[in-house]
């Protein structure tokens, strides 16, 4: 029996878009294991097609549970030289990749890159093939724990919210130039306010000056959730939603992956790439965030669809 790990991505909504490679490894069979940072180890475990979900503790600690667990194989979804370190010193027999930022001498089985022209989703689908697993389709999916739920309605209690909000997600960890700007949001904030739409804004750990910035523009005490949950929480709360407004951002994914309703706001970055999947979903684009007009993020929420 294959013991397969597989070495999961940095970013929120990057892990939600690889699930779909972990329900295909889990049908080829074997032991399949994911290594992981703490957040988006929450959301292989809540997903559960890996049998161990380890998470990061820092180099050497990483090395040594690798060591004890004897896998055969490494999948690196990441494409960073740093993502390759731990199986390479762990000594896993094989390690499967695409040989990116320097990193083919670290790997066994180095795997043409893709053009990288359809969606990220199928960026994975090449390393499956090199073993002759079929891709999975179907979109991310993500099961919500009943603790999780239970969270989710406390942190809507908490905060007064009795009926279905619509939810703003301002921020987006990776990329400043992927934030519609902080007056946008608190001028939507205040347009739903004054139709009598229950709304707050939705910030991840570290984010809770953006939410603070939009709340001082809006003039009013919106509502802040999300900085104490974790991402399957998080995604627990979104489903809750009437809808969620967001940035390219890890919280547009997870909206998706629960099938709440979305609408997407996007700039620099590419919808076709990397946009909302599998849910109810509108999506904005312009060439730059500053270019969303409030009418039409305000038109989209109001679609009957969402």
């Amino acid at each position: 029996m294959t013991s397969r790990l597989v070495v999961g991505p940095n970013w929120i909504g990057d892990a939600v878009m690889s699930l779909p490679v972990l329900r295909a490894m889990r049908r080829a069979g074997g032991r399949l294991a994911v290594l992981a940072p703490r957040g988006p180890a929450a959301i292989y475990r809540a997903e559960a097609s890996a049998e161990l979900v380890l998470s990061r503790s820092g180099l050497f600690a990483d090395v040594s549970a690798l060591s004890r667990e004897r896998f055969d194989e490494a999948w690196l979804l990441p494409n960073s030289f740093r993502s390759s370190v731990a199986p390479f010193l762990a000594r896993i027999r094989a390690r499967l990749g695409y040989p990116t930022d320097g990193r083919r001498w670290l790997l066994t089985d180095p795997i043409a890159e893709p053009p990288r022209t359809a969606h990220q989703l199928r960026d994975y689908d090449a390393l499956l093939h090199s073993r002759g697993i079929e891709p999975d389709r179907d979109p991310p999916r993500l099961p919500l724990p009943p603790a999780a739920a239970r969270r989710a309605a406390a942190a809507l209690e908490a905060a007064g919210l009795t009926a279905r909000p619509v939810l703003l997600a301002p921020a987006s960890a990776s990329l400043p130039a992927k934030r519609w700007p902080a007056e946008r949001w608190a001028e939507l904030a205040r347009r739903l306010a004054s139709a009598g739409t229950a709304c707050a804004l939705v910030v991840g750990p570290g984010e809770l000056d953006i939410a603070a910035d939009v709340t001082r523009r809006a003039g009013s005490d919106v509502p802040v959730l999300g900085a104490d949950l974790d991402p399957v929480e998080l995604a627990a709360l979104l489903a809750r939603a009437r809808a969620l407004v967001a940035n390219d951002s890890g919280p547009m994914h997870l909206a998706a992956a629960v099938g709440a309703p979305v609408v997407g706001l996007f700039g620099p970055t590419d919808p076709a790439r990397t946009g909302p999947v599998g849910g109810r979903a509108r999506v904005v684009k312009r060439a730059s965030m500053s270019e969303i007009d409030v009418e039409e993020v305000w038109e989209a929420v109001q679609e009957p669809e969402l």
